[in-house]
């Protein structure tokens, strides 16, 4: 691996650890997963992958490690790789940012699931109770990522990333 991709993934992953302690008070407001897609966008799946994974893990160290990380990495896992086909079809920045409003539902529900079966709680209601919560991740993903990739492309063309 070449070190400036190294470098770039060690500041992106710094950068998202920072950003999720930083919002760590508001519950499910967290621009990392803006960052992750635009990230995913701007350098490609496994970087956007990789960022989150080694997110999730340092983070968890820090805030409480428990199995429920595995989930959250496969969660994300999924929902940027079906960002990365969807992306592809579209290039609207409204259309793109609808997506991932929709796809960060979905990491509600796939991580519902991991946290239903590890609590040991029937799924339907632990999803439905958690919905609102997930809205406000939703709602906030989709508020950060125009502004996290209007950034990005910024940085991009002036080569500084």
């Amino acid at each position: 691996m070449p070190i400036n991709k190294l470098t770039r993934l060690a500041i992106l992953t710094a950068l998202s650890c920072v950003l999720r302690f930083s919002m760590s008070a508001l519950p499910n407001v967290k621009p990392i997963t803006a960052l992750f897609f635009v990230i995913m966008l701007c350098f490609g799946l496994s970087d956007a992958i990789l960022v989150s994974a080694l997110t999730m893990i340092l983070t968890g160290l820090l805030m409480g490690f428990s199995i429920i990380i595995l989930g959250q990495i496969v969660s994300y896992a999924i929902i940027l790789t079906i960002a990365s086909i969807l992306c592809r079809m579209f290039s609207n920045l409204i259309i793109r940012t609808g997506l991932v409003f929709l796809l960060t539902m979905l990491y509600g529900f796939v991580i519902s699931i991991f946290s239903a079966y590890l609590f040991g709680a029937s799924f339907w209601p632990f999803w439905l109770g958690g919905l609102t919560f997930d809205l406000a991740h939703a709602i906030s993903t989709a508020l950060f990522f125009p502004i996290i990739f209007g950034i990005f492309n910024r940085l991009l063309k002036q080569k500084v990333i």
